[in-house]
C-alpha cells in the first residue's frame, strides 16, 4: 500500500494567501518594454504611477473555500501473542524496506539513586555488547554489509529499540534483533567503553549554555534528586557493573512489557507466523515498577541566576503544569500556540519582532506521567536581559485572560492540525505513534479524534486554562549571563539566588 493515496490536502489558514502579480508589458513613448533594472528615475516614477492606477482599480479574487479537514490514516493491525507481546503491523509496499520499533516498560526514572546513569550505559552495552551466541564484531560486520541498523536505548519513561533493513535481508537482521533482545551479553569491554563515553559527556556538560540553563531549571523546580531532574555523576557511573545490566534486563524485559511496531514491505500473515515462532516461547513475568516520587509543589515566585561570561543571556521562566492525560491538554495546546508556541504568537511578535529584544523567544511544555513544566524561553543581549524578562512577564500576564481574536484562535487551531497531519505521512510514523499511544495509555481512537478535539477548543476554554496554568506572578525565573553587562541590577526583578552548575570538567569535585 502506498501512503500517498491517503495523505489529505493540507488546509491553509484562511488568511494565508499566496498570489502572484500579473506580468506587465508596458511601453512609454515608443521606447520599448520597461524593465525594473536600468530605468531612469523618471521612468521609474511613471512606472510606479501606472502600477498604482492598475492595482487600485483591480478587484481582488474571492478567497478560496476549502472543505472541512479530514484525517483518515491507514489502521495498523493489532494482535497479541499468548505471552502478552503486543504487535502492530502496517504494510507499505512502496519501497523494499522493513522498519521495526519497540518499547519496553522501563525507564531511567527507575534507576537506583546510587547508580544514576545505568539506563544510558545499558542502552549502549545492549546495542554493541554482543549476545551469548554472536560476537559484537560479527554483528557490526553484518549490519555494515547489509546497510542495516539495530539499536537500543533507555529514556526517562520507556526503553526503546529500532531496526531497519531491506526486505530481502529481514530474516537475517531480525534474528540479530531478537538475539540482542532476548540474550544480550553486555560484554565487559563494551560496557567499560560506554561508561568512559558517559564520563567524558559529564566533563563536557557545561559546553552548551542552552543545555546548562535547561538542566539547572529542571533541578530547581523538581529538586536535584527527583528522577525527572537528577543527573549521573562520576561516582554513580563508576559503580555500575555488568551484573547491574543483567539484572535490569531480567527485571524489565519480558513479552508482557513489550510492544512491537513493524511497517514496510511484508505480508502480514507471514509476519505473524514469524513473530509467533520467534517470540511465542518467550516467558511472561510479573513486573512491579518502582514508584516514582511525587513532584514537589511550586514554591511561588523565585529568581535564580548563573553568572557566566557568554555573549547572550539565557532566560527561562516557568512553573509546573500538566501531567499526561490531563483533560485540559487540547485547550492548553491551542493556548500555548497563541502565547509563545509559534512565529505568530504574542511572545514572538512582541519580544522579537516589535521590541527587537531577542532572536529566539517562545514557550513550550512537557506532559510526563507526573506534572511537567510550562516554560517561556529566550536568548537576548546581556544588556537587555532585565527588559526582556519584564516583557515576557507582562505579555504572559496579558495572555492569561486569553485576549485572542476569533481569527487568531482559528489560525492557531489550523496550524496545529496541519502540523499534526504532516507528522503522519509514512507508515513508519503512523505505526510507531499508535504503538506509543498504547504504551502511554491513550485511547485507541486518539489519532482519529485529535483534529476534532483541537477544532472543538473555544475561547472560553482558553481563558479557563490560561487562568489555571499560566502564573507569571508565581513563576520561577532562571537567568544565565554576564551580570557585569546587564544595564539594570537583577534585584529589579526580585531577590536573586545564585546557582552553581554541576561541574565535572576537572574530574570529580
Amino acid at each position: 500500500m502506498s501512503l500517498k493515496s491517503w495523505i489529505p490536502r493540507t488546509v491553509l489558514p484562511s488568511n494565508r494567501i499566496v498570489s502572484a502579480a500579473p506580468s506587465i508589458n508596458t511601453s512609454i513613448g515608443g521606447r520599448g518594454r520597461l524593465h525594473p533594472r536600468g530605468m531612469t528615475v523618471g521612468g521609474m516614477f511613471i512606472f510606479s504611477c501606472l502600477l498604482s492606477i492598475t492595482f487600485s482599480q483591480a478587484t481582488p479574487p474571492p478567497l478560496p473555500v476549502f472543505p472541512p479537514l479530514e484525517f483518515h490514516p491507514p489502521k495498523p493491525e493489532r494482535f497479541v501473542l499468548e505471552n502478552g507481546l503486543v504487535v502492530f503491523l502496517l504494510e507499505d509496499h512502496e519501497l523494499p524496506l522493513i522498519k521495526l520499533h519497540a518499547v519496553f516498560r522501563t525507564g531511567s526514572q527507575h534507576e537506583p539513586a546510587d547508580k544514576v546513569g545505568l539506563g544510558a550505559i545499558f542502552g549502549e552495552a545492549m546495542t554493541h555488547g554482543g549476545t551469548l551466541s554472536r560476537k559484537p564484531e560479527d554483528i557490526e560486520k553484518t549490519l555494515d554489509q547489509k546497510a542495516a541498523s539495530v539499536g537500543f536505548g533507555i529514556g526517562l519513561e520507556q526503553g526503546s529499540a529500532s531496526m531497519q533493513c531491506r526486505a530481502g535481508d529481514f530474516d537475517e537482521i531480525f534474528s540479530i534483533f531478537v538475539d540482542l533482545t532476548l540474550h544480550p551479553l553486555f560484554r565487559k569491554d563494551f560496557m567499560e567503553l560506554a561508561k568512559a563515553t558517559q564520563l567524558e559527556a559529564l566533563r563536557r556538560i557545561n559546553d552548551a549554555p542552552g543545555e546548562v540553563s535547561r538542566r539547572e531549571f529542571r533541578r530547581i523546580l523538581y529538586g536535584a534528586n527527583h528522577p525527572y531532574a537528577r543527573l549521573p555523576a562520576p561516582e554513580t557511573i563508576k559503580k555500575i557493573g555488568r551484573s547491574d545490566l543483567i539484572a535490569w534486563h531480567q527485571r524489565f524485559f519480558h513479552p508482557n512489557t513489550t510492544i512491537l511496531a513493524i511497517s514496510g514491505d511484508f505480508q502480514s500473515s507471514a509476519m505473524k507466523e514469524k513473530l509467533q515462532k520467534t517470540f511465542g516461547d518467550w516467558p511472561k513475568a510479573e513486573v512491579s515498577l518502582p514508584t516514582v516520587p511525587e513532584v514537589p509543589a511550586t514554591r511561588g515566585k523565585q529568581l535564580f541566576y548563573i553568572n557566566r561570561p557568554i555573549s547572550q543571556s539565557q532566560i527561562r521562566i516557568g512553573s509546573l503544569g500538566l501531567a499526561r492525560h490531563n483533560p485540559d491538554h487540547f485547550a492548553w495546546e491551542v493556548f500555548n500556540e497563541l502565547w509563545g508556541g509559534s512565529a505568530t504568537s504574542r511572545l514572538f511578535r512582541t519580544v522579537r519582532t516589535q521590541m527587537g529584544l531577542a532572536y529566539s523567544v517562545g514557550s513550550g511544555y512537557s506532559e510526563p506521567a507526573l506534572p511537567g513544566l510550562i516554560v517561556a524561553v529566550s536568548q537576548t543581549r546581556n544588556a537587555e536581559t532585565i527588559k526582556a524578562v519584564q516583557a515576557i512577564l507582562q505579555i504572559s500576564k496579558e495572555c492569561r485572560a486569553a485576549p485572542f481574536t476569533p481569527g487568531d484562535i482559528q489560525d492557531a487551531k489550523e496550524a496545529i492540525q496541519n502540523r499534526f497531519i504532516e507528522n503522519y505521512t509514512s507508515s513508519e510514523q503512523i505505526v510507531s505513534e499508535v504503538m506509543g499511544f498504547e504504551y502511554f495509555g491513550y485511547p485507541a481512537d486518539y489519532l482519529d479524534t485529535y483534529p476534532g478535539r483541537i477544532a472543538a477548543v473555544t475561547a472560553a476554554d482558553l481563558a479557563r486554562v490560561g487562568e489555571k496554568y499560566l502564573r507569571p506572578e508565581d513563576s520561577t525565573i532562571l537567568i544565565m549571563g554576564d551580570l557585569s553587562l546587564f544595564n539594570k541590577p537583577l534585584s529589579t526583578l526580585g531577590k536573586p539566588q545564585e546557582v552553581k552548575p554541576l561541574d565535572y570538567s576537572q574530574g570529580e569535585p
